[in-house]
């Protein structure tokens, strides 16, 4: 099943990574994203990157290149909305830094979705609310609506849908801090 956008936020201003991009982060000799990319499981039809820097650097990975539509860095939940309006139909979001996606994450995120519902991931230890699936028209203006009235918390906009959960037996690893990659330096 490959007939899904995959949307990847590597938008924000990199503050725990000492304002480094984080997606361009190498880790082993390649950048962070091209770990994800490298590991996508079923492969997506369309690559959307939502990237506020070195959006020409992030076109090598994708089919589009979206940057937040309003400003200031407001979060990852802009940088999903940018991407929804550039994508249609079922689309899969993950971060950027999620180097290494369980093997059947997207799949059963895929699985889960419904244009009633927002498909998100849960692992052992918590909700992984940058680890979705939904449906692009579907809840775009409500994203939207979201973001005009003050929203900005990815965990506070799933607390105002309707949230389908997906157990993923192991527990997600992202790269949130620049200690967690100090030893590729």
């Amino acid at each position: 099943m490959n007939d899904y956008t995959l949307i990847i936020l590597a938008g924000g201003k990199g503050s725990r990574m000492g304002g480094a991009d984080k997606g361009l982060i190498p880790l082993n000799g390649k950048p962070l994203i091209a770990h994800l990319v490298e590991h996508l499981q079923p492969r997506p039809e369309r690559i959307v990157i939502s990237a506020n820097r070195n959006q020409e650097i992030y076109r090598r990975w994708a089919d589009q290149v979206v940057n937040d539509q309003r400003p200031d860095y407001p979060g990852p939940m802009a940088g999903l909305e940018a991407a929804l309006s550039a994508a249609s139909g079922l689309c899969v979001c993950l971060p950027c830094d999620l180097v290494q996606p369980p093997a059947s994450l997207i799949s059963d995120l895929l699985h889960k979705s419904a244009t009633e519902h927002v498909a998100v991931a849960r692992d052992p230890i918590r909700r992984q609310p940058l680890c979705l699936a939904l449906h692009a028209e579907q809840w775009r203006d409500k994203l939207g609506h979201y973001l005009n009235d003050g929203g900005r918390s990815a965990y506070g906009w799933l607390e105002q849908v309707p949230v389908q959960e997906v157990a993923v037996a192991t527990p997600i690893q992202n790269l949130n801090h620049a200690e967690h990659l100090a030893s590729d330096a």
